[in-house]
């Protein structure tokens, strides 16, 4: 996508500050029900080099081991604060992504394929997801291989993507024409998707992936992340994987170092609305 877009200081101060509140509240329903979560992705980067938000990021990102997920999706589905929706991987039908969210209404974050879904976009948190991955290595590359097929034609089948450059444009959409005719949902698409994702939940596995994360698929080691430990984010607790060097070492290599100046930046939404927040 084509995204030039930018934050001024004080939206994305202020969209920090809110999603830090729904943090707050994503860590207060875990610790209540013995829910083991870590803090992942970027939010991980910025707890270990700046003790919090990486300055001009504007998101937060947790992840659990897939049995903690469904506890936890349980409890979000049955025992949620009135101001928070929770979208787990196939509910709402339309909602496109493979893992949770964690969103306050009455906010509006809205991407660039926000007309293409029937709800409304809200600021959120991500919760991400970490499956067995199977330790036979032939069973691992075809395992791999399938989640990656299945995740890709989800996002197809739900999204019609724009791009710069012109043959994958015209292979993106290709693909979305082509599941449209097809006598098969979206939504049947994503729960093969999913099934396939967790497809060695109930097996000893030694290592996890992060599925969606489709450029890397990164593997994990489980020992890296258990037991998990607690660190500062900005003024919050928040648990950190075991071997936080190692899980940042695997997704950006040399995390220690700041990128350069002129891409300290993330896009912002084409729409944000704080509402009363």
């Amino acid at each position: 996508m084509v995204k030039s877009k930018r934050y001024d200081d004080e939206t994305l101060k202020h969209l920090q500050l809110v999603s830090k509140e729904i943090l707050k509240y994503f860590i207060k329903i875990c610790e209540e029900n013995n829910i083991t979560y870590f803090i992942y992705g970027g939010s991980l980067l910025g707890t270990i080099r700046h003790g919090g938000f990486i300055p001009w990021d504007d998101d937060i990102d947790v992840i659990l081991f897939r049995n903690e997920f469904e506890k936890l999706s349980e409890i979000l589905n049955n025992e949620l604060d009135d101001k928070y929706c929770f979208f787990n991987e196939t509910k709402p039908n339309d909602y496109h992504h493979p893992w949770g969210q964690l969103t306050l209404k009455d906010t509006i974050m809205a991407e660039w394929w926000a007309n293409q879904v029937n709800y409304t976009p809200n600021i959120f948190i991500d919760i991400f997801i970490l499956d067995n991955i199977p330790n036979n290595k032939f069973k691992r590359f075809i395992h791999k291989c399938s989640c990656f097929i299945l995740n890709q034609l989800t996002v197809y089948a739900y999204l019609k993507y724009d791009n710069e450059s012109k043959f994958k444009k015209y292979l993106q959409q290709s693909i979305h024409y082509i599941l449209k005719i097809m006598p098969i949902s979206p939504q049947y698409i994503k729960k093969r998707c999913i099934k396939s994702f967790s497809k060695y939940v109930n097996e000893e596995c030694n290592q996890v992936c992060d599925f969606p994360a489709i450029c890397q698929m990164p593997v994990y080691d489980k020992k890296d992340w258990l037991p998990s430990k607690k660190a500062r984010f900005e003024d919050i607790e928040v648990n950190i994987p075991n071997n936080p060097d190692k899980i940042l070492t695997r997704i950006y290599g040399n995390y220690m170092e700041l990128p350069p100046k002129e891409k300290r930046f993330r896009p912002a939404p084409e729409k944000i609305d704080f509402g009363e927040y």
